[in-house]
Order: C-alpha cells, then structure tokens, then sequence
C-alpha cells in the first residue's frame, strides 16, 4: 500500500511568517502528518472551532503559513493540536493568533530570484516531447490527452534517483531505450512523482533555443536548487556536429552536480541505444577519445526501458476499465510493444515500406540527412533537388509531373491519430522558420532510428550530396557534412562542400580545400588555397604550411611564412620565430620576439611563453609573466608562482600565493596547499583544505591526499579519505588503494576495497584488478572477480570472462558467455562473436555477427573481421567489409585499402585510392575536380 503523501514545506525567508508556520508544521509534524482530509473532516466535525477551512486551506497553511484568516489559522493548529494530545488548546491558540498578528504586520517580503523552467504542475508533456498516442476510433479519451500510465520494473530505478534528489543531493539518471519505447513519458511521471511529493518546490527547464547545446552553455550557471534539467535526446546536446560544444556542455553539466551550493538538481536525459553506445565507448589506445567528458557524465546513470512489456504485463491492460487506448495497443501490438503501438509505430512503418517509389525516396532523402547530421527541419529544396537520385529509371520514367506533390500527401497523412511519416513543421505566429521561410519537414522518430540502422552501411547518391550544397547556408554544418563525405573516403563529395563553404566565406573551408589539393598532388593549388585562408583571417593555414616548410628542412621559407602569420597577428607564430631565431644562434632577437609575444598576448599566451622560458632556464623571466598574468585575473598563474616560490625554497611566499589563489575560488590552488600542509606534516590543516576543494566539486583533491597517506603508511587514514571521496562520486581513490593493497601482497584487502568501489556503481575497480590478477597467471581469482563485477551488472566483465574462458581453450563456454553479455545489450561482444563464428568456418555467420554489431554502433567489428579475411588469403572478402565499414564513416579504412591493392600488385590503384578516394558506389576516383 502507498503511503500517505507528506505535506512539504516551501522555503521561506526567516520572519513573524515563517515563524507562524513552523510552528504549525511542527504540530503536523507530531501528529504523525494526518492527511488533510481527516483534518478536514474533523474541522467539519466540530461546530466549536473558530474557522471552517477546506483541504487546500488546510494544505496552505501547513505548507507556507497562508494566506488564510486567523479563525481558519487558528483552527488548523487547534486540530493538529488535540492529535498530539499534549499541548493546551488555549496556549496554543494565544500563541499561532500572536504570530498570524505579527505576520500581517510585517513587510512584503522581497521578490524571489528568477527562476529557469516552469513548475512542474505547469508544464505541458507535449511540449517536453512526451509523443502524442493514438486514438481510438469510437472512444473518447479518458483521463486526458496522454494514456493512463503503467508503472513498470524501470520505474523503481528511476524513482530512487529522484528520492535520492528529494533528500538534498543531486543526482543524474540517462534513460536508455528505442525510439517510441516510453522514455521521455517515463520522465514525465517521475516529474509528477516529484510535484506529488514535494508539490511547488520542483521546476523543470528544458533549453532548446537558439540551439540545444548554445541553450545549454548560457543558462547552466543560473540553475538553482530544485531544479529538473530536462535533456530530451540528450545526443543533441552531448554529440553535436561541433564535438567540442558537446564536451563543454558536458563539462559543465558534471560541474553543476558536483556544486554543493546548489543542490539539489536531477538531470533527466534521453538516449537511444546506438547513442548511448557511441557516447560511452572507451577509445582504445592511442586512439582520439572524443567524448570523454560526455563518459564521465553518463557513466552510472544509465535506466534501460526494454523495448517491450512482459506477457504478464500485456495481460494485465486487457480487463474491463482499462484506457481503451491501452486495451486496443494490448490486443493488436507485437511482442508486448505497447508504447511503440500507441506512438503509432506499425503503421508507420506499413506506411515506409509499402511506399510508392518517390514518396519511399523522399523519407530516404530524410533519413540519410539526419543520420548525417542535417537538423531536424528538412527543407522543401533539399527533397526535391535530392529525391530523383533516389529513385531508378524505371519508376523515374513511370512518375507524373506532380510526384513531389503526391509523395509528400502520402508520407504526410497521419498514422492512427499520431504523425506520418515525413510532416510539415508549421511555425506558430512570430516564430522564425526553421528553413528560412520555405517549407520544413521533420521526420519521425521511430522511422529516423528504423533507418539510422537499416541505412547505415548505405552510401547516400550523388544527389544527396549536390542537394546539400544548394540548401545548407550554415558554414559549421555544410563543414561538418563535408567531414562526414570525407571520413567515408568520398573526397569529391567532400571538395563540392568544402568549396560551397568556402565560396560562402570561410576560411576553414579553405584550408580544408588546400589540404585535399595537397594530398591529391597539387602542391602549387594548395600552396594558393592556403595563402587564400590566411587572406580571410585563417592564420592557421600559414602557420600550417611554414610547419610543413621547416619539417622539410626549408628553414628560410618556414620563417618567411611564421613572420606574415605574425603579421596577420598569430601570436604563436611568434613564439615559432623566436624558437628559429634561438636555432639560429640569435638570442637578441628571440627575446625580443618573446617579448612582443607577452606583449600581445592574454594571460593563456603568457602561459605559454612562460612555459617556453621554463624550459630554457628564465626563471626570473618567468615569474614576471606569471605575475603580469595574476594581475590580469588568471588565477593559474597564482597557482603557478606559488610552486616557483616553493621551488625556490620561499615556502611562505608560496603559501601566501596559493591563499590568493583560492580566495579566488581556484580549487586546484587548494589542493596544492593541503599538499604542502601535509608535506609539513599538518595532517589535520591539509585535510581541512581538501574537504574546503571538495565541497566546491574538486574530489581530486580527497584522492590524492589517500594517496599521500597511503605512501606515509597511513592506511586507514588513506582508507577513510578514499571513502569520503567515492561517497561524492569518486571511486577513483578506492581503486587506487585496492591497486596498493594488491602491489603489496594484500589480495584480500584489495578486493574489500574494489568492492567498496563496486557498491557505489563502479565496477571498473573489480575489472582493473581481474585484469592484474589474470597478467599475473592467475586466472582462477581473475575469473571470480570477473564474475562478482558481471553480477553487478558490468557487462563488460563478462566479455573480459568470456576471454579468458577462450584463452583456456574453452571456446563452447566463452561463446555462451559472449552471448550473455550481447543480450544484455554488450555490442561489443557481437565482434568476439563473428571471430569465434570465422574461426568455426562459419564465413556468413560471422559476416552477420559483424554487420549486426556495426548497425549497433561496433566501430570496429568489420574492420577486424575484413583483417581476418585478409590473413586467411581472402582479400576480395576482406575488400567488401573495408569498403561497408567506410560507407559507414566510423574508422579510417582507406590504408587498408590501399594495403590490399598494393598486395594485389595494383600500386596505380592503391595510389589513387589514397590521392583521390572513392566512388559515391565505393570505386576507385580517377581523380579530383576542384572548383563549382
């Protein structure tokens, strides 16, 4: 049975108000929070009482004091009173008429602080992106617009996150699932969980304008405590074009749940699966890790909703008085795809695949833009200008002259009540077009994921790619579209972008464009592209192409170039002239160079002259630039001087430097003195300075201080910092000290400690320390520290079980235990699969195994397999698979293939794969035309 819902207070600032109602809420406190109707009904009850209040009388005055008249005041807290049975009914009512007096009298207290968001109870779930469900023919919908919910096993998980966030401390939850399987509804309940718990105190913010991310990034510093940030399709936010806007929106967002001063926040985000892959994969060695921030942020938050309801739940939504919309998704949905059949998703996928060819062309034309990274809105031009190239001669020559206009009233209709496939986005009154005042389609949901997997390994036409140039005006995304050409080897696709962006004025474009002349030998073009950059303001291209000169040996070509950089005022190029001036033998002019770069600079240049001087032994020039930078608000630079001085031997000074550092708010300045307050041997002052850098969000400064105590010897010291730390959310230390306890022969106490770090959802501390075990010939405690790490739910400590299980010779066991961990969502473990089925003899098996984990987002599955094929002797195997994983843009497969022509003695081929590139059809490019 549910418990009574509490009555919560709202914050009040202190006076005769707040006064008056805590003490009512104290007496509703030691009442044992009777609900509001047994008080109304007593009220009701007795003729005797001064006042008369309803329930939301009642709940008012409970929750915030008023406003209410003194006989409804003062009878409130007389009821409350005589259930607590020990206050006097007259002292009670002398003092709540005092203080209900005293709070007429006092001052309108101050205006609040602007919030961002709305209150819940204010929110609209369409406007959050809640999807609309189906009608039924012949019923009207009960309840409202969204069907009756049904509470499931994720909700549970989901519901913990937020008691977690109504007990004061902020907390993140990423729900992971398909398109239409209820996430962003699940959300929406969870919202109304909060309102329903603590009613008024929760607001929801959802940043979406101008941009999701640029919403993001100027309006995170202002939210405050008791706020949902609302992260619908939280890849747009954490993956877009700019990778680097991502992170920093990452970053920022890991910042606010570790600020201690407002707490708390709940961060509710949204992911399809293939995201979530994309956005947590750990990049292999070497390797670019471009989502690091957005892993840290994800890791341990995920809720997975299955893509289906369980039988027992399917039979549950048939009976008598259930939402016909439930009951109708009950009778008709398959495998128990409930949310899926209320989005209208089987109809909406009849409506793709039995499209007549020019409207199947056009929801294609969407897919392939989106998948891309084309916006939401799709513009009328680029359907009609890409569209035919979809479409073959057949039904090309078969189609009317209205075919655009037939085919958009086909994908348009909607499907039981919910949106076609392909629908007009309709701008309301006074807000911009999002395609410039033309017609503007978004595609569907669920056919966008259908197709972002169906479509992947798909080159898009010619078409396509023409289309894009013609409509894109947004120099970012005609560059980003360019990239996602050139990444699948498609250099001409990439050169008519580059040179759209280019025409439209930006440099980068440029310098692209020089790049690509380059590599397909056209050293004089580039060397004219380049110069061109530089002449648009694109300093970079000079500096690029002097580096490429003083690489080659042309020192005097190389300078020339740096000097008109630094001319156009690149700075660094600065910096490179004094370096050659230095190799010259020419110290005068190196100075003066150095000089005039500080002179120039902002205080991240000062860093790195100063960091250049360091190097060549000017300490006292250092210091100087140093503390030009302090003086211009660069709190590092404080940081910075403070470790001169010490080095110096000048501790007080540089006690004295980290003290202004940290007043400044620079936590890492605090980290630093508690090192050398611990260094001094002040134990008790250098914890005191690393909790102050914690409770400003800088667990670092926890870690590192275990660490020093565990290289004193000081192991429970060690230990107990370690915990206060993995208690804020860095299990770090913990893994650090199970990795000493275990490097000193303590197996046991290093298992405690991973554990430790596991029971707060980091099971990678029991993974590092399987993996130490089994590089130490212990594969029996590797292989039961696997399994305690796999029943935790890490099923990456299953796949690790499963290699070791293969390396034993056990390959029927690791199979099965390969298998485990793919159900369990592991993708990775699809390319483990497709080796076992290659080795087996299994060719088309593993083939399927691979392209299975590709569609799921595996970047690596088809390349590893291709280099299979090509160890076993079958390059026109291995060929095929390069080829599929460069369609899909995910690894640079390009030297494989030149690799193979090479071998095959094709070195004219292998030549002008690696000048010219691919085919839009995957052949070889013969060669590349530069220019419209």
């Amino acid at each position: 049975m549910r418990r009574p819902r509490k009555v919560a207070r709202v914050p009040l600032a202190g006076g005769a108000r707040r006064e008056l109602r805590d003490a009512i809420y104290e007496l509703y406190v030691r009442a044992d929070y009777p609900q509001l109707a047994r008080v109304a009904e007593e009220i009701a009850a007795d003729d005797d009482l001064p006042g008369s209040p309803g329930k939301d009388v009642i709940g008012r005055v409970i929750r915030v004091g008023g406003p209410a008249s003194r006989e409804d005041t003062v009878t409130v807290a007389l009821v409350l009173a005589r259930a607590v049975g020990e206050e006097p009914e007259a002292a009670v009512q002398a003092q709540v008429r005092g203080l209900w007096l005293a709070a007429q009298t006092e001052p309108d207290p101050p205006e609040p602080p602007v919030r961002l968001g709305r209150p819940v109870a204010a929110c609209d779930p369409f406007a959050l992106e809640v999807h609309p469900a189906i009608d039924v023919v012949g019923h009207q919908r009960p309840g409202g617009r969204l069907p009756v919910y049904v509470v499931r096993d994720h909700d549970s998980q989901l519901r913990r996150a937020a008691d977690l966030a109504m007990a004061g401390s902020s907390a993140s939850v990423t729900v992971v699932g398909g398109s239409s399987t209820g996430k962003t509804r699940a959300c929406w309940e969870l919202a109304q969980y909060l309102e329903q718990e603590q009613p008024g105190r929760w607001w929801v913010w959802h940043p979406f304008d101008p941009t999701r991310p640029d919403a993001v990034l100027a309006g995170l510093d202002e939210v405050g405590a008791h706020t949902i940030v609302w992260l619908n399709e939280a890849q747009l936010y954490l993956a877009p074009a700019d990778v680097g806007v991502g992170e920093r929106v990452a970053a920022r967002l890991r910042t606010l749940l570790q600020d201690q001063r407002r707490r708390p926040v709940l961060v509710l985000a949204t992911l399809w699966p293939e995201y979530w892959n994309e956005l947590t994969r750990r990049s292999d060695a070497g390797e670019p890790d471009p989502y690091a921030q957005a892993r840290n942020l994800l890791t341990g938050t995920r809720v997975g909703v299955p893509d289906g309801f369980a039988p027992a739940e399917v039979s549950g939504l048939a009976g008598a008085g259930v939402d016909p919309r439930l009951r109708e998704a009950a009778a008709h949905a398959e495998g128990g795809r409930i949310t899926q059949y209320l989005a209208g998703a089987p109809e909406l996928e009849d409506r793709y695949r039995t499209a007549p060819p020019a409207a199947k062309a056009i929801i294609h034309v969407a897919i392939d833009a989106r998948r891309l990274g084309h916006p939401v809105a799709i513009p009328h031009a680029l359907l009609e200008q890409a569209a035919p190239g979809y479409i073959n001669d057949q039904d090309w020559d078969s189609e009317g002259e209205d075919w655009l206009e037939v085919a958009l009233a086909y994908i348009a209709c909607p499907c039981n009540g919910v949106r076609g496939p392909l629908t007009r986005i309709r701008p309301r009154p006074g807000e911009p077009s999002p395609t410039g005042g033309q017609p503007g389609y978004r595609l569907a949901d669920y056919l966008e994921q259908t197709g972002h997997t169906e479509r992947a390994g798909i080159y898009p036409p010619d078409s396509l790619w023409r289309a894009f140039t013609t409509t894109v005006t947004d120099l970012k995304l005609l560059r980003h579209l360019a990239n996602q050409a050139q990444k699948r080897g498609r250099f001409q696709h990439a050169v008519w972008l580059y040179t759209q962006a280019a025409d439209c004025g930006d440099p980068g474009a440029l310098w692209a464009l020089a790049d690509l002349r380059e590599r397909a030998g056209d050293a004089a073009g580039a060397e004219v592209q380049y110069q061109q950059a530089a002449d648009c303001g694109h300093t970079g291209a000079l500096w690029s192409r002097a580096t490429l000169r003083r690489q080659s040996g042309d020192t005097a070509g190389a300078e020339e170039l740096y000097r008109r950089a630094a001319d156009l005022g690149d700075i660094y190029a600065l910096g490179d002239l004094a370096e050659l001036r230095e190799e010259a033998g020419d110290t005068a002019g190196a100075a003066v160079l150095y000089r005039t770069f500080a002179e120039r600079g902002t205080t991240a240049d000062l860093r790195v002259l100063a960091k250049i001087l360091s190097e060549g032994g000017h300490i006292a020039g250092v210091e100087t630039l140093f503390r030009q930078a302090a003086d211009l608000g660069d709190t590092y630079a404080l940081v910075r001087l403070a470790e001169l001085r010490a080095q110096a031997g000048d501790a007080a000074g540089a006690e004295a430097l980290a003290v202004q550092a940290a007043d400044r708010g620079d936590t890492g300045a605090l980290w630093h003195l508690a090192w050398r307050r611990e260094s001094a041997g002040d134990a008790a002052g250098a914890e005191a300075l690393a909790m102050q850098a914690a409770d400003l969000g800088n667990t670092y400064a926890l870690v590192r201080l275990a660490e020093l105590r565990a290289q004193a010897g000081d192991a429970a010291g060690a230990k107990a910092l370690a915990v206060q730390a993995a208690d804020r959310g860095d299990t770090g230390a913990l893994w650090h000290l199970a990795w000493r306890r275990e490097s000193a022969g303590d197996a046991a106490g290093a298992e405690a400690l991973a554990v430790q770090a596991a029971d707060r959802g980091d099971t990678d501390a029991l993974r590092r320390l399987a993996e130490r075990r089994e590089r130490a010939g212990d594969a029996a405690s590797a292989e039961a520290l696997y399994r305690q790490a796999a029943d935790l739910g890490d099923t990456f400590a299953l796949q690790d079980r499963a290699r070791l299980r293969e390396s034993a010779g056990d390959v029927a066991s690791a199979e099965v235990l390969f298998r485990q961990a793919a159900d369990l969502g592991n993708i990775y473990v699809l390319g483990d699969l497709a080796r076992l089925r290659d080795k087996a003899g299994d060719p088309a098996g593993a083939e399927a195994l691979a392209l299975q984990a590709a569609d799921l987002g595996h970047k690596r599955a088809l390349p590893d397999l291709a280099r299979l094929r090509e160890k076993d002797g079958d390059a026109v195997g291995a060929e095929v698979l390069y080829r599929l994983a460069a369609n899909r843009g995910w690894i640079d497969v390009l030297p494989d293939l030149v690799r193979l022509r090479d071998k095959a003695g094709d070195s004219m081929g292998a030549k002008r794969i690696w000048r010219f590139g691919l085919t839009g059809s995957g052949e070889v490019t013969t060669e590349l035309v530069f220019g419209s």
